[in-house]
């Protein structure tokens, strides 16, 4: 049997959750049942990255909110491939996928949310205009997967009528590659970090990340722990503000700005406690990949991570914004290492049992067949998705 063309809608060509979402689905693919396509709307590091694993990508601009001739030209990519199922990632890309699905015949489409429109850092005039199209293209979806609970429960309240087609399919990490010792001492030795506690946030370097809120915190620790050394990994465009904003507080010296980084086992186990103090997260790769390797975590309890972090048992959750609170968090876990390392522990088990690839793929292939009747009778990826993370 010939394989079903799925073509993948990419939110953005940089690298952030939602292009490791696709990353990992095609890592999983069965290229006997599904023949993969990229497409990106726009250049970048994720287009490289993916045409090196031999991955099919296009590059189609897409223009922010609707332009008729990147939607024309969208249109003539999926008639070209012969799409079967289009997969759509983000309000940009779930608008012009679904209409030029319309125009060029595909099959299925399945939009994808993995971060609330209503924290999309743009004016009130184009959340009204996104939210419109939205509604306006919604039947010409069959499905549509949130990666949390709560970012669907945000759809529902937009889109009553979206709810026969919404569903969850929760991130998930390979348990493989995360059960396993970094190399600690690398990364604390090529950083210059010392003997002295190490902080980690793993995020690109964006407003809505909540960095700011951070280095806003660090002059309180730094007081305590003078050795104290706070990594960032990721990149973006508030890189030279956060800099400049770390020289004022006066702890320039206690900041590592590394870039993005491949190698992100090494740096959770640099780590003696991850820090995500996002103002908006849909369900982060970055908590559940630090849990899956015990590293204690504090996370602001927005959208979906409150799915992920119990309370006091598998990680401490902050108020957005707040930076005493997460001083205090900070403060907490490292004063008491050990009991750090027991919510850790707690954290990595709930990740192992819960969020692991293999059953994300098995979702997200089970949506594709509520979609699609016909591809039950095909042998089922989701059984070699298991079967992969079990070898």
């Amino acid at each position: 049997m010939k394989p079903v063309v799925l073509a993948e809608l990419a939110g953005s060509a940089g690298y952030g959750g939602g292009e490791r979402y696709l990353e990992l689905l095609f890592d999983r693919l069965d290229n006997a049942r599904f023949a993969p396509l990229l497409i990106c709307p726009e250049p970048g590091p994720f287009v490289g990255k993916m045409k090196a694993k031999g991955i099919e990508t296009n590059v189609v601009h897409l223009a922010p909110l609707f332009n008729p001739l990147a939607l024309i030209r969208l249109a003539q990519v999926l008639r070209r491939e012969e799409v079967t199922i289009l997969q759509t990632h983000g309000a940009r890309a779930n608008v012009y996928g679904r209409l030029a699905a319309w125009l060029a015949g595909v099959p299925c489409v399945v939009a994808t949310i993995h971060n609330s429109i209503r924290d999309y850092q743009i004016s009130p005039i184009k959340r009204w205009m996104y939210g419109a199209m939205l509604r306006i293209t919604l039947p010409l979806a069959d499905r549509i997967i949130c990666v949390s609970d709560a970012l669907k429960r945000d759809v529902l309240e937009d889109y009553p009528n979206a709810a026969p087609l919404t569903t969850t399919v929760w991130n998930g990490i390979d348990p493989v590659l995360f059960n396993r010792s970094g190399n600690r001492d690398r990364v604390r030795r090529e950083w210059c970090v010392g003997h002295g506690p190490a902080l980690l946030t793993v995020a690109r370097l964006a407003e809505e990340k909540g960095h700011q809120f951070l280095i806003d915190a660090l002059p309180g620790l730094v007081a305590e722990w003078p050795s104290l050394v706070c990594l960032f990994v990721g990149d973006g465009e508030c890189r030279e503000s956060l800099r400049d904003l770390a020289r004022r507080k006066g702890v320039e010296q206690s900041c590592r700005f590394v870039g993005s980084k491949d190698d992100v086992i090494d740096w959770y186990a640099a780590a003696d406690v991850m820090v995500l103090p996002s103002l908006s997260e849909g369900f982060p790769f970055a908590v559940l990949e630090a849990l899956a390797m015990s590293c204690p975590v504090v996370a602001t309890a927005v959208n979906g991570v409150p799915e992920i972090i119990v309370e006091g048992k598998t990680g401490l959750l902050v108020p957005p914004r707040d930076t005493q609170a997460l001083e205090v968090a900070i403060r907490s876990l490292l004063r008491d290492p050990a009991w750090a390392a027991h919510m850790a522990q707690g954290g990595q088990k709930e990740v192992l049992a819960r969020f692991t690839v293999g059953k994300m793929v098995q979702d997200t292939v089970r949506v594709f067949e509520e979609a699609m009747p016909t591809l039950r009778s095909s042998p089922s990826l989701a059984r070699q998705a298991v079967q992969k993370e079990a070898a």
